[in-house]
């Protein structure tokens, strides 16, 4: 029969809620959702990777690993949670192994060797401790396989990285462990390269393009539904998401500021070495 295989498949979308099915939308409604939660995880998972590769080669972690025990545990909880199939829970354990990855350069790189155990040991009881939490909050704003609560959890999960990554890059005026790969891909017409310091109109952003799309899931089911994803529409809601977006918008301009500072002050340290040096030929 023609067209059979994409028959079988046209029910099957990721996370439908059984409220929507049983208005009976059309397909388009679930295709963009679906659309939007791969891309989600598309661009988180490359936000991973520039990390990750950034941690190793500056030997530097701007921040701290014992955040990502939350991450592990919303990865961990929601996988099981939100989820109906075995490949939908792989592709939350996929980011599961990322965030394990990072963890693991992270400790062996950034951290010196009298403080990973004492590191690994915290993890081990925060990660149960933050999925105990998520569980208690589900119970308290019960709903369909906890979207509700996944959601407002991610969205306060990303408030503090953003900025706290503007803060480190003030403090320290540099831009040891971070780079704009983080939040920007470039895409060139002769394959996809990636650039430290160039943003030009074919620049793709992965960490920033990675909040909206998250917001996105939700924002295109309520105003199609409003009815069934009503909170998304509150302030809690729109106020986190401004605040959020918020860092991820300044953050390329607060980087090019802090590089130029630490190319500033490192050619500035040279300079008095070499006087040092200099005062000390002279004197020999």
């Amino acid at each position: 029969m023609a067209f059979e295989i994409s028959r079988e498949w046209s029910s099957y979308h990721l996370i439908p809620q059984s409220v929507d099915v049983a208005l009976n939308p059309p397909e388009s409604y679930f295709f963009i959702t679906d659309f939007l939660i791969i891309a989600c995880g598309i661009l988180y998972t490359l936000c991973y990777m520039f990390y990750t590769i950034r941690t190793y080669s500056d030997r530097y972690l701007a921040g701290t690993v014992q955040f990502l025990s939350a991450t592990m545990a919303y990865e961990i909880y929601y996988a099981y949670v939100c989820t109906t199939t075995t490949f939908q829970r792989a592709c939350f354990f996929v980011w599961f192994l990322f965030d394990i990855t990072f963890v693991t350069v992270a400790l062996k790189y950034a951290y010196k060797p009298e403080e990973r155990r004492k590191t690994v040991v915290k993890l081990l009881w925060q990660v149960p401790a933050w999925m105990a939490f998520l569980w208690w909050v589900g119970t308290v704003w019960p709903d369909e396989r906890e979207q509700k609560t996944a959601f407002f959890t991610g969205l306060y999960l990303e408030l503090p990285i953003g900025w706290g990554q503007i803060l480190y890059l003030v403090q320290r005026q540099d831009t040891k462990g971070q780079s704009l790969e983080i939040w920007y891909v470039d895409i060139c017409s002769g394959g996809w390269t990636t650039s430290s310091l160039t943003i030009t109109n074919g620049i793709r952003i992965t960490r920033y393009l990675g909040c909206i799309t998250a917001f996105l899931v939700f924002i295109w089911r309520y105003v199609n539904v409003p009815e069934n994803w009503s909170y998304v529409g509150n302030w809690w809601s729109i106020g986190g998401m401004i605040v959020t977006l918020l860092p991820e918008t300044v953050y390329p301009f607060f980087y090019v500021w802090a590089h130029k500072k630490g190319r500033e002050n490192a050619e500035r340290r040279k300079m008095v070495d070499d006087e040092k040096m200099k005062a000390g030929d002279s004197r020999g």
